[in-house]
């Protein structure tokens, strides 16, 4: 196989540079050209992209983006340093390595050879499996399988206190103003929610800006809840091939705790999935719990760290877990027929 395989370099000022086969093999909207576009334009950092030939066919691919990061998140430790991270650069679950398994791993120690100091694998969705590598798991995406035929059928299929609990929230919209928009409405107001969010976040990793949010494609919907015309909240969503993803959201903490906003936007981004027919409901990384309280299921992410000197390679492997997250997450018994777990694959039942 070696002898037929072909590594290069794509140039890292463009992602339209990148062939139709990309978008073919890569299967996630997030790691589509039109996406990784934006990104460059309003979220830089140093991105650049590995492409795995065979022959002249595109069989792996990587995003691979550069930032500072305290690679202890999930520990106590603070310790900050210039990483290289192969990942799409937007805080989104789907990992940046991708393509066929055997490819992935010849990518993998490629990039590995090119890139000089600490490199992290994010949100990779299989363990690694090479005992002498750092890896761990890093947050899970919560994942609504869905199979309700509309909105009145999900709450039926709930069990008695998660039904009561959606119910008594919902009370709320009749004080409030949902409101459905173009992201081209993105305010300030809304960036400072955002802001909110990041700073309080443990789990950060790059900071979007204003322009990222008011210029997202139009397939983008931003929703915002607001008491006589006072903004508490909103998120943006997004439905692509099979999947209604929550992409992003920002809360105003004091007025949560009378309205409990962000459960109520949640409780909306799920009944817009259900409206649209999705077969999954993707609501991302991060709030775990009340997230399962809706019926999320786990879909385990994994990273793996590696590093271009052998000496600081052997200590990652013993400091490996202090990188990885080890919240233990109890299996909420949600809904009155349980469902397989989608963690392995988001494939259409269409």
């Amino acid at each position: 196989m070696t002898q037929y395989l072909q590594i290069k370099i794509l140039p890292k000022e463009h992602s339209s540079d990148l062939s139709s086969q990309w978008d073919d093999l890569a299967g996630n909207y997030f790691r589509s050209r039109s996406f990784l576009l934006h990104c460059e334009k309003y979220n830089p950092c140093h991105q650049r992209y590995y492409i795995c030939f065979q022959n002249e066919t595109v069989v792996a691919g990587a995003v691979v983006y550069s930032l500072k990061l305290d690679i202890f998140t999930f520990g106590r430790l603070k310790y900050p340093i210039q990483t290289t991270i192969v990942g799409i650069p937007s805080s989104v679950s789907a990992p940046g390595i991708f393509g066929k398994p055997g490819f992935v791993e010849l990518l993998k120690d490629h990039i590995c050879a090119h890139e000089k100091g600490f490199i992290l694998f994010l949100n990779l969705e299989e363990k690694p499996h090479h005992n002498k590598r750092a890896s761990g798991k890093t947050l899970p995406a919560i994942i609504i399988e869905n199979n309700f035929t509309n909105w009145d059928h999900y709450i039926q299929s709930l069990r008695a206190p998660y039904r009561r609990r959606i119910l008594q929230n919902r009370q709320n919209e009749k004080e409030l103003e949902i409101k459905k928009l173009h992201c081209d409405a993105f305010t300030l107001e809304m960036y400072q929610l955002y802001l909110g969010v990041f700073n309080r976040s443990k789990d950060k990793l790059e900071k979007l800006s204003l322009d990222f949010f008011k210029n997202l494609p139009a397939s983008y919907s931003l929703t915002a809840c607001y008491f006589q015309e006072k903004l508490l909240g909103w998120n943006i969503s997004l439905l692509s091939g099979n999947t209604f993803y929550f992409f992003m959201g920002g809360v105003d903490y004091e007025m949560n705790k009378t309205y409990n906003t962000y459960f109520l936007l949640l409780t909306e981004l799920v009944k817009n999935g259900i409206e649209k027919n999705a077969n999954f409901i993707d609501l991302g990384q991060t709030a775990e719990i009340p997230k399962m309280r809706l019926g999320g299921q786990v879909s385990e992410r994994y990273m793996e760290a590696r590093h271009s000197n052998r000496v600081f390679n052997g200590l990652l492997k013993i400091f490996s877990p202090m990188l990885e997250y080890n919240k233990k997450l109890e299996k909420g018994n949600v809904l009155k027929t349980s469902s397989h777990n989608p963690a392995v694959t988001l494939k259409s039942k269409r």
